[in-house]
C-alpha cells in the first residue's frame, strides 16, 4: 500500500438511476428497483469515491449477513482499491491511504443492532434495507454524526417485498 494520502480511483461507467443516486444531496437517499439494476455497485462506488473524497470520512456498509457482504462488497473493493487502501479481516474493515474507512456490518438477526449504537459514522449504507425491520434503520440514524464537514448521509437500497418493504 503506497505510504502517501493520495488516493487516485477508477470505478467505471455510471448508468443514468446510478448517477442521480451518486448526486443525491438529500440526507436520506434511496434507491429501488428490481434485481439487476446496479443498485449495489453504486453503493460500492459511491463508498470508494466518499473515501478517496474525503480524507479520514468513516464510511458502515451494512448488510444482513456476513456471505453477502463478503461476496456483493469486500471483495469487489478489495480490487478496486488495492493501490490506495488495505482490507484487514480482523476488523473488517478496509484501511485507506488517506485515512478513510469502509467498515463491513451486517445484522443477522435483531439483536446485531446492539453493536452498532453508540457509534459514530459520517454516512451509512444499507444494502437491500427491505430484508431490515424499521426499527433498524430507526436506531442507526442517530449513529450518523460528527463535528467534521464530511456530508451526513445514509444511503439505502431497495429490492421490492421483504420485511422493510413498507
Amino acid at each position: 500500500m503506497p505510504n502517501n494520502s493520495d488516493v487516485s480511483i477508477t470505478i467505471g461507467r455510471p448508468q443514468p438511476k446510478q448517477v442521480e443516486f451518486m448526486r443525491a444531496k438529500a440526507r436520506y437517499i434511496a434507491y429501488g428497483g428490481a434485481r439487476g439494476g446496479g443498485k449495489t455497485w453504486a453503493v460500492r462506488a459511491k463508498a470508494h469515491i466518499l473515501a478517496a473524497k474525503y480524507p479520514g470520512i468513516k464510511i458502515l456498509i451494512m448488510r444482513k449477513t456476513f456471505p453477502e457482504l463478503e461476496t456483493n462488497h469486500i471483495v469487489p473493493l478489495k480490487k478496486l482499491s488495492n493501490d490506495c487502501a488495505e482490507y484487514r479481516e480482523a476488523k473488517k474493515t478496509l484501511y485507506y491511504v488517506n485515512g478513510s474507512v469502509i467498515i463491513f456490518g451486517f445484522m443477522s438477526a435483531a439483536s446485531d443492532i446492539d453493536r452498532y449504537q453508540g457509534q459514530e459514522y459520517d454516512v451509512i449504507f444499507i444494502d437491500e434495507a427491505t430484508q431490515f425491520a424499521e426499527v433498524v434503520f430507526t436506531k442507526l440514524k442517530p449513529c450518523v454524526r460528527g463535528t467534521n464537514s464530511f456530508p451526513k448521509r445514509i444511503y439505502l437500497t431497495c429490492n421490492p417485498g421483504g420485511i422493510g418493504h413498507s
